[in-house]
């Protein structure tokens, strides 16, 4: 009866209704057997007898058709044929968009907090079909699998979980537009809290103007949360951070800062309601290592909570400063530098050298220069500055004469110390004048004939000495008749940067940033590179930091951090707010969606009339004919 009411309402039709005259074809195929070879006649003695054999054998011409297998599997053959060239169809009900779906789920920071991502995830499956197409909403969209059937994308929803990125909700909603037939399904399921590229709501509208049809699912949780919503260096090397207490009350937040695992402070802060307070650590360029920074916070949200810094052992500066004026100004500018371990020094009392630069504003006895210059040639660096007591001797790379007096200064050669440095308006009222010796490279002369080295470097055994004519100056160094005042570089807005990029020359340059970056970032490798997350392994050519930690990277380790206030605000937002410009979106429905549409019939005919002709090959061949 079910099948009746079946036919009934689906009623097969023809799209080639030509095609039916095909069915034509069985007339020759009757004719055929009708004329037929007919059993050759012999005559008997009983007349009678073959009179009533004929009579019966005009009664059942075509009950013999009936028998002949081989007639009958001929001429079902040429009626599916035939049907089969008319493009027989019905109209059945089908899930739309060729039940294709696209779910969205909201990776982002926010979504960690109190379970919201499980309970997307829930949701979720709901809304499987046929199809499905499952996209990860970071910072951008992240593709986790196309077209699979619905146990499948039950089981990789399953394995998920929440990043700790910001959302780009509108370009994973372009995607889902991109992956799907006209007339799909989008469902988008998130906390709505915030979303950065274009508006969420303008990406429905334009999904929805293709015939498909978009969800705004919200999950939602506990909204209470303190964080660490920023972080950067301070020029002293001082790392700060900013600390916000989202909640209605007053909260005091213990700080713990570890350094290698070793803990180096404890602190706890009082945080004004809906307030933010700033903390810092000091000196933390000096600590190479992984410093990690957390606050003690029963919350919703718990990835803000910790703040990784990372410092590489190469960055830090050591530098022996001798000299007997502490208030020399390159002393001061060397001490303004980030990422640089000054130490002062006596003359007469000199500690060891090893591993500094080493920086040379006084007489020295002949006792340190020959400590000096073994430091230097096996493998140290050392700066000597002229000064009224400075003597001539080996490790320089000039040979130093009498005194010159008022001159001006040329670059010889250009490099990065004095890249942005007006060397050419620096007042030199006295100098020393020398030669460069055979070997040594000047990099900035005297204005004068003798054109004497005023910036000079070489190699002394396996290190390097640099020479700088630009004595600094003693006693009161604004008096215009000080002697002891050799030129007016230090006057320079750019004396500093001097001294900085002198350093870098040295050492060579390292930006500290460089190894601290912010969730959402994308790194690039020019191969499929293996790279240990903070959670895990994984081997890529392009790098998403999606997780707070320490990523190691081939080279080098990089610490990531969420810093974003908007991920951390647990009561931004909602979904309300992201459509408050467009109409609101109707009530869910949790069931799949059917259009009627024709279904195509001809694929089974066909199929059937191949088997029909491989029936009547075997039936020959068993009667021997074949």
């Amino acid at each position: 009866m079910a099948l009746l009411d079946t036919i009934t309402a689906n009623p097969m039709q023809f799209a080639n209704q030509a095609g039916l005259y095909a069915l034509l074809s069985i007339i020759p195929l009757i004719i055929i057997y009708l004329l037929r070879p007919r059993a050759k006649k012999l005559k008997i003695p009983s007349l009678m007898f073959l009179l009533d054999i004929e009579k019966k054998k005009r009664l059942n011409i075509f009950r013999k058709f009936l028998k002949d297998p081989l007639f009958l599997i001929q001429l079902l053959a040429l009626i599916i044929i035939s049907l089969a060239i008319a493009a027989p169809f019905i109209m059945a009900n089908q899930q739309a968009g060729g039940g294709s779906t696209v779910i969205i789920l909201d990776a982002s920071a926010s979504m960690q907090a109190d379970g919201r991502f499980g309970k997307a995830v829930v949701e979720a499956n709901k809304f499987l079909s046929s199809k499905n197409t499952i996209i990860l909403a970071e910072s951008i969209p992240v593709m986790v699998m196309k077209d699979s059937p619905s146990s499948s994308a039950s089981d990789a929803l399953s394995k998920l979980k929440a990043k700790a990125t910001d959302v780009d909700l509108s370009s994973a909603i372009l995607l889902g537009r991109r992956m799907l037939p006209q007339g799909g399904r989008i469902v988008v399921l998130s906390d709505f809290i915030s979303s950065s590229g274009d508006s969420p709501a303008v990406a429905k509208k334009l999904a929805e103007s293709n015939g498909i049809t978009v969800d705004f699912i919200p999950v939602s949780g506990r909204t209470d949360n303190i964080g660490i919503i920023n972080g950067w260096f301070e020029s002293n090397g001082d790392y700060k951070i900013v600390i916000k207490n989202f909640k209605k009350a007053d909260q005091d937040v213990k700080i713990d800062v570890t350094i290698n695992d070793k803990n180096a402070l404890s602190k706890t802060i009082n945080i004004k309601a809906q307030s933010s307070e700033y903390f810092s650590v000091s000196d933390l360029t000096v600590n190479p290592g992984v410093t990690k920074i957390s606050i003690d916070s029963p919350d919703a949200l718990a990835v803000d909570n910790n703040a990784f810094v990372f410092i590489p052992p190469s960055v830090q500066r050591d530098v022996l400063y001798i000299t007997d004026n502490p208030k020399s100004p390159s002393l001061v500018a060397l001490g303004l530098i980030p990422n640089t371990k000054l130490t002062q020094a006596n003359p007469k009392s000199i500690p060891s050298m090893s591993g500094n630069i080493v920086i040379v504003s006084a007489a020295l006895s002949p006792a340190a220069i020959k400590n000096l210059g073994d430091y230097v040639s096996s493998g140290g660096t050392a700066v000597i500055i002229a000064s009224a007591g400075l003597k001539d001797m080996d490790l320089l790379p000039v040979t130093l004469s009498s005194f010159g007096n008022k001159t001006s200064l040329n670059i010889a050669r250009q490099t990065t110390i004095t890249a942005g440095i007006d060397i050419e308006n620096i007042n030199v009222k006295k100098y020393f004048k020398s030669n460069l010796k055979t070997g040594a490279v000047a990099l900035v002369t005297s204005g004068d004939k003798d054109k004497s080295s005023m910036l000079a470097y070489w190699k002394f055994g396996t290190g390097t000495v640099i020479y700088s004519g630009l004595s600094d100056p003693q006693g009161n160094i604004y008096d215009p008749l000080n002697e002891n005042v050799w030129n007016d570089f230090h006057t320079s807005s750019t004396y500093p940067l001097f001294w900085k990029q002198l350093l870098e020359w040295i050492k060579g340059s390292l930006d500290v940033t460089e190894y601290n970056a912010k969730t959402g970032m994308l790194m690039k490798f020019p191969a499929s590179v293996t790279v240990k997350t903070p959670g895990d392994k994984e081997t890529t050519d392009t790098l998403l930091f999606d997780e707070v930690g320490i990523y190691e990277v081939p080279g080098k380790s990089i610490a990531v951090n969420l810093y974003d206030e908007r991920e951390s605000n647990l009561e931004s937002g909602g979904l309300e707010a992201m459509t408050s410009n467009v109409s609101a979106s109707k009530e869910p429905v949790y069931s799949v969606e059917t259009v009627r549409k024709p279904q195509n019939l001809d694929i089974y005919f066909i199929i059937g009339a191949m088997f029909l002709v491989f029936l009547e090959l075997y039936y020959l061949h068993w009667r021997g004919e074949l």
